[in-house]
């Protein structure tokens, strides 16, 4: 992400400084260049912040599902890199869940979920809470 950003970055100044030497882009053409550059690296950015919620917007689908409890606050951790299947991975979850009025620090060990085209599936999993 950071190379493509880099990269549209050198284009950029290249076609500005093309610009100022020989004055054959209209102001309108460079503008247009610019503000296209900018729509790239902003849907760039975007993409990338869905392709990273994935995994946790998953998990706190699949646990309002289940349990019928929505999860406030959640942190992972990849626990397994020794997996050798590319589609399933292995991860711990602390999570705080708000249950009776009362908000509670659960954690999930040893989740595994497996990548399936575009969807995150999980197997059952033992959870431990306990009072914030």
């Amino acid at each position: 992400m950071q190379i493509l950003i880099f990269s549209l970055l050198i284009i950029a100044l290249i076609i500005y400084v093309v610009y100022k030497i020989k004055k054959t882009f209209t102001k309108k053409e460079l503008i247009s260049f610019i503000s296209i550059v900018i729509l790239l690296i902003t849907g760039a950015v975007y993409l990338n912040h869905l392709e990273e919620n994935k995994l946790p917007n998953a998990f706190k689908a699949n646990y309002l599902d289940e349990k019928g409890i929505k999860i406030e606050k959640l942190s992972i951790n990849q626990t397994s890199l020794e997996v050798l299947s590319s589609s399933k991975q292995i991860y711990d979850f602390i999570y705080i869940i708000n249950k009776n009025g009362k908000d509670l620090v659960c954690e999930a060990k040893n989740v595994e979920a497996q990548l399936i085209e575009d969807e995150y599936v999980f197997k059952n999993f033992k959870e431990e809470c306990r009072l914030k």
